[in-house]
């Protein structure tokens, strides 16, 4: 987590809304990105400041092509290229909701880091009350992780729950067949160190060791150099074009549905997951929860439509 200390940023605009569901339990939540992009993106302009616009190239037949002149190609493990029509596509969509439906509930360190992806704030909303408490300071306690899915944007994405000082927070996870294992990569079985050679340098490690990480030592001195050249350059004058603003992103948020009886159900359920959670989590692996993930969208693609749907804000 980051340093409680730092100065307080502008608020940040939820962009998805909807519950946290698992038995009779229905938390109202709002996803907020808790990463920020690494540094202020940069765009192609000429030299007035127009943006550019992007057009796909045939470079078999020599020209540029229209938009409805694009489909989709789906790449298969042969290197054949098979076209999706719009139908396909659309049919292979997720079903539209609302619910971050939590399947299970398992111990953190089940998870291997490489699962997890993108990390996200779950804000309460006004209607979760006292539940959204509850069930933050049960899950840090019992050091439980809700595993679940959740559709946005028209893409299903796998997600675990965690709670951290009484936030909860959604870590979209990976799918199973998106990890490499160090045999897939080439990498050579671990041989056997000398005993002497790994004490000496277990000593010069020591001498570095500190109890935890320093905000400081973390910060990307070359986004604040860039952005320092930009300010001066734009106090002198120099080199400035003007430029039309950006329109917001979609705003995907919408309504949840209503909440009943919510602290009663809460209780309940948590109640129900204290006394079977042991023998379900015990043989929960990370991987298990990938078979029951949506297939993915045709995403390799030497055609793709412009209009193909995107996934969630990159890190």
């Amino acid at each position: 987590m980051p340093d409680a200390k730092q100065p307080p940023s502008a608020p940040v605009r939820p962009f998805w809304s909807g519950t946290i569901t698992f038995g009779l339990v229905s938390i109202p939540v709002d996803l907020v990105a808790a990463v920020g992009a690494r540094q202020k993106s940069m765009k192609l302009v000429d030299e007035e400041g127009h943006p550019l616009g992007r057009r796909y190239w045939c470079p078999k037949h020599e020209k540029i092509l229209d938009n409805d002149e694009l489909v989709r190609g789906y790449e298969t493990d042969s290197g054949k290229m098979v076209v999706v029509t719009d139908e396909e596509f659309a049919s292979a969509a997720p079903e539209k909701s609302r619910d971050i439906d939590l399947k299970r509930f398992v111990p953190l360190d089940e998870i291997p880091p490489f699962f997890f992806e993108r990390p996200y704030f779950l804000a309460p909303d006004e209607r979760a009350g006292k539940a959204y408490t509850l069930l933050a300071q049960t899950m840090e306690r019992t050091g439980k992780v809700g595993i679940g899915s959740f559709v946005m944007r028209g893409h299903e994405y796998l997600v675990a729950i965690l709670a951290e000082n009484g936030i909860l927070r959604a870590e979209v996870l990976r799918h199973a067949d998106e990890l490499r294992t160090p045999e897939s990569v080439g990498l050579p079985k671990p041989g056997k160190a000398d005993g002497s050679l790994v004490r000496a340098l277990g000593k010069e490690i020591d001498a570095l060791a500190k109890p935890g990480l320093d905000a400081a030592e973390m910060a990307d001195l070359e986004a604040e150099t860039l952005r320092k050249f930009a300010q001066q350059k734009a106090k002198k004058g120099t080199g400035v074009i003007s430029m039309d603003d950006l329109e917001d992103p979609d705003d995907d948020s919408g309504g949840s549905g209503e909440v009943i009886d919510l602290m009663e159900a809460l209780r309940k359920s948590l109640g129900a997951v204290g006394t079977a959670g042991a023998a379900r989590t015990s043989s929960a692996k990370p991987a298990a929860t990938a078979e029951k993930a949506a297939k993915k969208a045709p995403a390799r693609s030497a055609a793709a439509k412009t209009t193909a749907a995107k996934k969630a804000p990159a890190r």
